[in-house]
Parts: structure tokens; C-alpha cells; sequence
């Protein structure tokens, strides 16, 4: 439940071997800002690596409270030995994460949930093609991890002493329950798919009357000593930050009075300071001292609003004459509380504390609310072998909870989904499959929705901007994540059939008419263009690839060089380098790419080169 970020300077790797050491320089281009600790005995270092030739024993005493992980490369064995002189306890320790020399495994060794190397070992897992070895009870039983709950959304545990006590409950499977009546509802992936031993109460009585073991509550209410004792032993109440504070105050009171009419006015409601979000006012407080030693005191924001702002909104208390005189709107404490929380509803209109303070709170929405985070990366995974997906693609599809995408590129990318939740649907089916991952990238989820080479060649990208347009809600945040092009993998298994100007056309009519695809061909040969054709033929278009070749042939000579290639970079690879006039001789479908040559491209020892003009300009026959 704990972030994704890590930040930049926060992971040292360390290594012992000269295998390992090249396997640390791969980790350190693949975590931005991490720093590689290496034996000096292997040559000059480059950026970002400290050379030591003491023994490795001092370097890991040294980087172990220094970095917030570390990555060690080497032996289990050895790296037990190493971490266990500095080891304090897992609210102190950093994660730590053992890679073999051959990076077969990435073994979460220490602080895996609150140090976060369950997640770290996921992700190195992720980039280099390994296998995570992760032995928390929570995460492999794909239970609740109640040290963890909430974290992402700030919320606060009232108590920590039952901790272990309802983690063994969930591992287990006893009968636990959840109740919630405040803070951010999608806590859980799957809401509706809880591990089977949870049981989630609509009120906290029925939970109270149940026979559970354990209970997770989520509340920013104080619950009276009889509630409290009807409740099982074993029991956790969540703090979420689901309160705003909206507060006015003479000038120049004193912190301590602030603090005592905020603490009063809570305990009078029922409610837990631990679950405000922030305080605001108006904006000529922002100078006021006892409120701001107030504010930084409990570590709460405060949100400031002009008086324009502040007697627009809709406050349910009679107008103050007194605020309108002094500060210039008729509410402060109430409109601001509003204001913050996106005009929630109060639950405690305005109350005054000894005329030197006003006090309002609204309660945000318990349901409704989209996780921080939500996210659509829309990713291009390459030609189809993992050697050619990008690092930034496998760390976008390790990252989300949920993978969308064409069922064949989903079997291509199935070693990386691990347990992921996978949504593949069949050809035809692209729109669907777009909103599909907008919706639940708005609901908060973190979504991959993925096409073969890059996702804006022919790919997902551009249907999703499409769609951005239309009155569906806010967009959520989309990162397009680049892959190699189909047409780059054809060009690259050829030669160098594009070094210069080309010209990329799919020859499937099912969005574009053939009227305006025999014209394109047409342009792109008479300007003498390398042509790349995307979708040659189908099962139901067999004719096109004909007529592309007769357009073209207008143009160009029978002898000019055709490469195709079929399967790029997955199994059952085809290359084939021919000519025009042979072109229609071999067998070609979907998987296919063909790039016709220009009037310069020619083939020389298996490769087709199309020059780019530098035999215009130098002597390339010197020095070959």
C-alpha cells in the first residue's frame, strides 16, 4: 500500500564481483540517482560510483542508515552477514533487496513492507527479467497489510499495540471485520473482492455483535467507552485525514487558546484531531502568529481565501455583522471550511469558543473520492520480445494494479503480469478497451493499457486522445510510454533501409477509406519516398497488398529492393529481402511489415541500405 516513488539518491547498490559490478552499472541506469559502491580493484569508476578497497563489511555499516534502500548484489549467505551488525528495527532499517550476479532473483531480504523492499524487489524484478522472492505473510497470502493501510492517503493509526495481533488474524483466516464511515473508500484494489475471511459492517454495532477476531475500523469519530468495549479484542481504528477546520479568531490571540478551542469543540463532536486534513481561514491571517504556531505545532496546512471568495459561498449560519465590519464578508470560519473541502457539507456549523475564536468542520466524502495516484500509462511494449520492451515500459506495467490490451499482446507480455488483474479483449474491440481504462484510471486505479511497437504508431495512444475530448469527466493522469516501432524492428532485422525520408501507410481500409489509401501510395511513390506498409492483408482483405504493389509499380522500377519481415522479434521469425516485381511471391498477414525501397536503396551482403547522401560528401571507399 506504501508509494511507488523512489526518489532520486535514495538506493545504493553494492557489489562484490566484477559480474556483479556490471550488473550494478545496469541497476544504476535503470534507478535514476542511485549510487554504486564497487571494489576499486575493477578500474576506474564512472558517475555515481564510490571505489572502495576496504572490506565490504564497512561499506554496508557505513551506506546502511544512509540511504533509504539498498541493493545488494551478491550472495544471500553473505548478505545476511552484512546487514546484521546495523540492523535496529523496521521502522529504522532501510528495505533491502539481495540480485544474484546472474539476476535470476530479486529476494526482498529486509524491511519489506514499512522499507518498502517488497516493492523495490518488484521493481527491479520487473526491469531486470527476474523472479521476486518476497516472503511477507500479508503479500503472499494477498491479505490486508494493516502496518501499511491508508499510508498513500496519510492515514493515522490510532494505536499501534494490535498490529500483530490482527495481522495474525488476516494471515490466518479468522473472521475479521471492517467497518468505515469516513476517508477515502477505494483503500482496496477490488473492494469486491476482500480476502474471504473479511467481512465489511455497515455499522459499527453489527461488527460490534459479530464474532470476529480482529477489526479494521476507518473513522474520524471518538467512540464512548461502551462501543470500545463491545468491540474484539483485537482491534485497529484508522485515522483518515477526512476533516477540515474552517476557524476565525480575534487578532492576536494566543496559540494555546486556538489550541484549546480546537480540542474542545472536537472532543464536544466526537471527533479525532489526528483525522483533520487542514485548517483555513481568511487570508489576512496568514500573519497571524498563534494561529500559524498553531498549525505547524500539529503539522496541519492552512488554506487561505479572500473575502470576494468567502462571502460567495453558501453558509448555513446568519450573517456576522461583526465579520463583515472587520474583515469585510459576512462568515469566515464556515465559508472557509466549505471552500477547503470542495463545498462538503459541515457537520458542525458555526461554534464560538470564549468570543476569541469561531470554529466549523466539514467531514470530506467517505465514498466517491478517486485515490491519489490514479493513472493511465498507455505503453508501447516493443515487437514483441522482452529483450525489446523498454525499461520504462516494464516499470509502467510493474506499477499498475490493472493491464488492459489486445489479447495477442497480452500472451506476449505475460511473464511480466504476475498477479495482476488483466483485462485482454479480442480485434474490434479498441474503444471499448479505452474507456474501460480511463474509467478506472479515474476511479483512482493505476491502469497500463498497452499496444504492440510504440503506442502512437497505429497504436492506443491516439484512440485515447480521441476519446479525452469527449463530456466523460476529468481526465485522469496519462503518460504515454514510448516503445520500438514495428517499422524500426523491420528496418533493423534488414539493414538500413531507412536512413533517410520514408513514408509509413497501413493498408487496412477499416478506418480509412481505400480511396484515400491508394492516393497516399500514389504521393509517397512519385516523391520518391522508402515506404513502410503497415497491415498488409487479413483474412478478409486480400486484395490490397495487390493493388499497393500496381500503384507503386507506376513508380518504381520491378528491380527496386523489398524487404519483409513477419513475426519481428517473437517466434517464428521471417526475413525476406526481394525485389517489386517478386514481392507478391511470399506469404504475408498481419504480422507483417514491408518496406519498399526508394530509387537509391540496394542490397549488399544481406543488408538493404538506403543511402542517406554521404557518398556525395566523402570518399567512403578509404578506410573500409
Amino acid at each position: 500500500m506504501a508509494t511507488d516513488s523512489f526518489r532520486n539518491n535514495e538506493i545504493a547498490v553494492v557489489a562484490l564481483t566484477r559480474k556483479g559490478v556490471a550488473l550494478g552499472r545496469r541497476l544504476k541506469t535503470m534507478l535514476p540517482g542511485s549510487h554504486l559502491y564497487r571494489p576499486e580493484k575493477f578500474g576506474a569508476g564512472q558517475e555515481n560510483e564510490h571505489l572502495f578497497a576496504s572490506a565490504v563489511k564497512e561499506v554496508v555499516n557505513e551506506v546502511f542508515h544512509h540511504y533509504r534502500y539498498l541493493v545488494l548484489v551478491m550472495a544471500v549467505g553473505i548478505a545476511v552477514r552484512l546487514v546484521a551488525s546495523p540492523l535496529r528495527d523496521k521502522h529504522q532499517d532501510p528495505g533491502v533487496v539481495v540480485v544474484d550476479d546472474a539476476a535470476t532473483f530479486a529476494i526482498s531480504l529486509l524491511s519489506g513492507h514499512i522499507g518498502g523492499a517488497n516493492r523495490l524487489a518488484q521493481r527491479l524484478s520487473s526491469l531486470l527479467g527476474s523472479q521476486p522472492v518476497i516472503t511477507t505473510a500479508s503479500d503472499v497470502a494477498g491479505t490486508i497489510p494493516v502496518d501499511l493501510l491508508g499510508r498513500e492517503f496519510g492515514w493515522e493509526m490510532e494505536d499501534n499495540s494490535n498490529v500483530t495481533a490482527v495481522s495474525a488474524a488476516l494471515v490466518n483466516e479468522e473472521p475479521v471485520g471492517i467497518y468505515q464511515d469516513a476517508g477515502e473508500a477505494n483503500w482496496w484494489p477490488q473492494p469486491e473482492a476482500l480476502p474471504h475471511n473479511v467481512s465489511v459492517f455497515s455499522s459499527i454495532e453489527a461488527l460490534s455483535a459479530a464474532a470476529c477476531q480482529a477489526a479494521l475500523i476507518i473513522s474520524d469519530r471518538i467512540f464512548g467507552q461502551r462501543t470500545q468495549a463491545s468491540l474484539p479484542a483485537h482491534t485497529i481504528i484508522y485515522r483518515p485525514r477526512s476533516l477540515v477546520i474552517g476557524i476565525g479568531c480575534n487578532r492576536g490571540t494566543k496559540s494555546s487558546e486556538i489550541e484549546a478551542a480546537v480540542n474542545t469543540i472536537l472532543a464536544e463532536q466526537g471527533l479525532s484531531i489526528k483525522s483533520v486534513r487542514n485548517l483555513a481561514t481568511i487570508d489576512l491571517k496568514q500573519t497571524e502568529v498563534g494561529l500559524v504556531e498553531f498549525a505547524r505545532r500539529y503539522g496541519l496546512a492552512v488554506a487561505y481565501f479572500d473575502k470576494e471568495s468567502l462571502s460567495q459561498a453558501d453558509f448555513p449560519s446568519a450573517p456576522s455583522a461583526a465579520a463583515l465590519s472587520s474583515v469585510g464578508t459576512p462568515a469566515v470560519c464556515e465559508s472557509a471550511a466549505i471552500l477547503s473541502s470542495g463545498n462538503a457539507a459541515l457537520i458542525t456549523p458555526k461554534v464560538s469558543y470564549q468570543r476569541a475564536v469561531t470554529i466549523a468542520i466539514a467531514r470530506l466524502p467517505a465514498t466517491g473520492r478517486s485515490k491519489p495516484g490514479g493513472k493511465l500509462f498507455v505503453v508501447g511494449i516493443g515487437p514483441g520480445d522482452a529483450e525489446q520492451m523498454t525499461f520504462k515500459a516494464r516499470e509502467a506495467i510493474a506499477r499498475s494494479e490493472i493491464v488492459i490490451g489486445y489479447t495477442a499482446y497480452i500472451q506476449l507480455i505475460a511473464a511480466f503480469l504476475g498477479q495482476k488483474e488483466v483485462i485482454a479483449t479480442g480485434m474490434g474491440t479498441e474503444v471499448e478497451r479505452v474507456k474501460r481504462a480511463l474509467s478506472l484510471a479515474r476511479e483512482g486505479r493505476t491502469v497500463s493499457l498497452v499496444s504492440s511497437g510504440d503506442a502512437g504508431i497505429y497504436g492506443m495512444a491516439g484512440l485515447v486522445g480521441e476519446m479525452l475530448g469527449q463530456p466523460t469527466g476529468a481526465p485522469p493522469d496519462i503518460e504515454v510510454i514510448p516503445g520500438v516501432p514495428a517499422l524500426a524492428a523491420t528496418a533493423a532485422l534488414l539493414g538500413a533501409p531507412l536512413s533517410g525520408d520514408f513514408a509509413a501507410i497501413s493498408l487496412s481500409d477499416y478506418l480509412v477509406s481505400w480511396t484515400e489509401i491508394s492516393q497516399r501510395l500514389k504521393l509517397a511513390a512519385q516523391a520518391n519516398f522508402v515506404i513502410v506498409l503497415y497491415n498488409p492483408k487479413s483474412r478478409q482483405r486480400q486484395q490490397e497488398l495487390t493493388r499497393a504493389k500496381e500503384i507503386i509499380g507506376q513508380y518504381r522500377s520491378p528491380l527496386t529492393a523489398v524487404g519483409i519481415v513477419t513475426n519481428a522479434y517473437r517466434r517464428k521469425q521471417q526475413i525476406t529481402i526481394t525485389d517489386l516485381a517478386h514481392m507478391l511471391d511470399y506469404e504475408v498477414g498481419m504480422n507483417t511489415t514491408i518496406i519498399i525501397g526508394n530509387s537509391t536503396t540496394s542490397v549488399s551482403n544481406d543488408w538493404m541500405v538506403t543511402p542517406r547522401g554521404y557518398q556525395t560528401r566523402y570518399n567512403l571507399k578509404d578506410g573500409a
